[in-house]
């Protein structure tokens, strides 16, 4: 019996463990005067691993990917569309749907049911999408002063919020400051990260967050707490496809997933033994 409740508290561990903290692969949009592309990179090294460059639309903004399926989005295309593209067979699928009333979108994110995407007409509007294009929601972000292109979906003690920057980060000047809202635009924490670089797009990987340096190459990792972690600079882009990066996002099937009935059943009174053990970070 001790032995069998070792095995469950060491398998509990590791799947804990594989929860957060172990999501490194990174999508981002870049930003083009035409059709966009999409990075592939291994936030751990910086490496660039893959370039998706068969894509729709014109200026890239935002991208999520869930499923193995990329779900981005464009600045000037007019029509506030979403589009689709399959990872596995490198193809693009057309567009998902179609954001209503928006001319351009800004970053897009999810929130492990439905989707989370920023305007980029001249409004501090985030909408909640279904993955049908139905229309859940419509929030203002308050401190967000129109063409907020960074935003990203978290989870904290289980309740999920928002994280978004105040302007267009490219162009707003220093230091650029992510604020926090709750998913009714409520804002619960002002200026949690303050990045000292012109940045745009943030993604979060299950444990920290990670901000891009748009003129710099680079992205950078910080904490729940907004302490700044670290800096990857990219390399391994092909010649011709300078980083630009707006929109980011790891696998939200990964960052905010849940083990499966049975994996839970599994685990029986293995998690309540480590109850005590396992220490959550604190940020709000």
């Amino acid at each position: 019996m001790k032995k069998l409740l070792l095995l469950c508290c060491v398998v509990a561990l590791l799947s804990l463990s594989s929860l957060a903290g172990t999501v490194t692969t990174l999508y981002a949009n870049n930003a083009t005067g035409g059709v966009p592309y999409i990075y592939q990179i291994d936030a751990t090294t910086g490496v660039v691993l893959n370039t998706y460059t068969n894509l729709q639309g014109v200026n890239g903004r935002g991208v999520v990917d869930v499923n193995n399926i990329l779900y981005y989005t464009t600045a000037y295309d007019g029509l506030g569309n979403v589009w689709k593209y399959d990872l596995s067979t490198q193809t693009q699928l057309g567009v998902a749907f179609h954001v209503a009333g928006a001319t351009a979108l800004a970053s897009i994110t999810y929130d492990g049911t439905n989707f989370w995407i920023g305007d980029y007409s001249g409004t501090n509007k985030a909408f909640e999408y279904s993955p049908s294009g139905t229309l859940l929601n419509t929030i203002t972000l308050g401190n967000c002063t129109g063409y907020c292109d960074g935003l990203t979906y978290f989870k904290q003690g289980g309740v999920g919020y928002l994280l978004s920057n105040r302007v267009d980060g490219c162009c707003g000047g220093t230091p650029v400051a992510y604020d926090v809202y709750d998913l009714n635009g409520n804002l619960v924490h002002a200026n949690l990260i303050s990045e000292p670089n012109l940045s745009t797009g943030v993604a979060w990987d299950g444990t920290d967050f990670w901000t891009s340096n748009i003129f710099n190459g680079a992205i950078s990792e910080w904490d729940m707490n907004g302490n700044f972690i670290g800096t990857q600079t990219l390399t391994g882009y092909p010649n011709g496809f300078t980083p630009l990066i707006e929109g980011m996002s790891f696998n939200f099937a990964q960052t905010v997933g849940t083990p499966e009935p049975g994996t839970l059943i599994m685990f029986g009174s293995g998690l309540l033994g480590l109850a005590g053990v396992v220490r959550r970070k604190f940020m709000l």
